[in-house]
Formats: C-alpha cells, sequence, structure tokens
C-alpha cells in the first residue's frame, strides 16, 4: 500500500513542485485500414511523463489532429508497459480471446468521440480527465495504444497526432 505524506510539503512548495507540460505524439505503428475493434496503433511511448522514475501524473486533456478526415470514435488505452493489444505487433487486427494484454498495464482508457470538423481535417478532444497515471519501476515513460470504436477508417501514421496534457506530480 502507498504511503501518502499529506505534511510533506507546504502547500506553495507543492504548487511550485508541480509541472504542467503538452506533449504531442505522432504514432508509429498506424495501419492502413480498420475496422470497429482494430488496434490503430500499438503501445508508443510518452517519454518524460512523469517527473522521476515510478512516477505519477494526472492525465488533464487529449488533443487529436485528424490529417486524415476520419473523425471517428477511438479510445485510448493508457499502459505501463509496452504490452501489445492484440498479438501483431503492427495493429490492425481486432481485439480477441486469444490475445496477451497484461490486464494489469492498463491504467485506464479514454473514448475519443468529439471532433471539430475543419472541412479537409477533424480535431478530437477531451478535457478535464483527471485519470492517475503511474510509470512502472524504473521509467518516466507511459504508453499508449489506439482502438477504432467507429466504422471502418483509413488512419496513417503521417496524419493522426495526439496532443497529451498532463500536470506532473
Amino acid at each position: 500500500m502507498a504511503e501518502t505524506k499529506l505534511r510533506q510539503y507546504a502547500v506553495v512548495e507543492k504548487l511550485n513542485k508541480m509541472d504542467v507540460d503538452l506533449i504531442t505524439l505522432t504514432p508509429s505503428t498506424t495501419t492502413a485500414e480498420c475496422v470497429a475493434g482494430d488496434v490503430i496503433f500499438q503501445a508508443d511511448e510518452i517519454a518524460n511523463a512523469v517527473a522521476v522514475n515510478e512516477g505519477s501524473c494526472i492525465l488533464q486533456s487529449i488533443g487529436i489532429l485528424d490529417d486524415d478526415d476520419n473523425g471517428q470514435s477511438i479510445d485510448l488505452v493508457f499502459m505501463s508497459t509496452t504490452g501489445l493489444l492484440d498479438a501483431t505487433s503492427a495493429g490492425g487486427t481486432a481485439i480477441d480471446a486469444a490475445d496477451g494484454v497484461i490486464p494489469d498495464a492498463i491504467l485506464g482508457v479514454v473514448n475519443i468521440s468529439n471532433y471539430f470538423d475543419g472541412i479537409n481535417w477533424k480535431f478530437g478532444h477531451k478535457e478535464n480527465i483527471g485519470l492517475v497515471l503511474k510509470a512502472a519501476s524504473g521509467t518516466k515513460s507511459i504508453y499508449v495504444s489506439a482502438v477504432n470504436r467507429g466504422s471502418t477508417a483509413t488512419w496513417t501514421a503521417a496524419g493522426l497526432r495526439l496532443q497529451i496534457g498532463i500536470v506532473k506530480d
């Protein structure tokens, strides 16, 4: 059980210690075409998501720039390790009973389904998430994968960028 030290820092010290960051991530393993339930990209690293090894952060907001103009519902799966959501490393196949994701590695899931239509592109967003993420031992990284929850869509690595807003503790 984690020990909480309520009086370790004064209010001013605690507020000055916290760091707000906006990290941009271009997924490296997107797939060409995927139907609902298919993995779009696998376990991409969000380097330095936390301030210290095995540290924690609060996921505050997510923005998705969709240059491919899909605007489909996406589940973003945040994990403490590089575990795969399906048995293939590149994605593009559905998650099923044969897949070996380690449930303990999953920290949370955020669905993005609200998009602003920029005519030839879309911007999905979610604010005020408040999801606590914790890095694994010996690392400052968190990992994220995505699952298509909409209909058939074509995704490209160059056409998808994430903006991840976090508060580091």
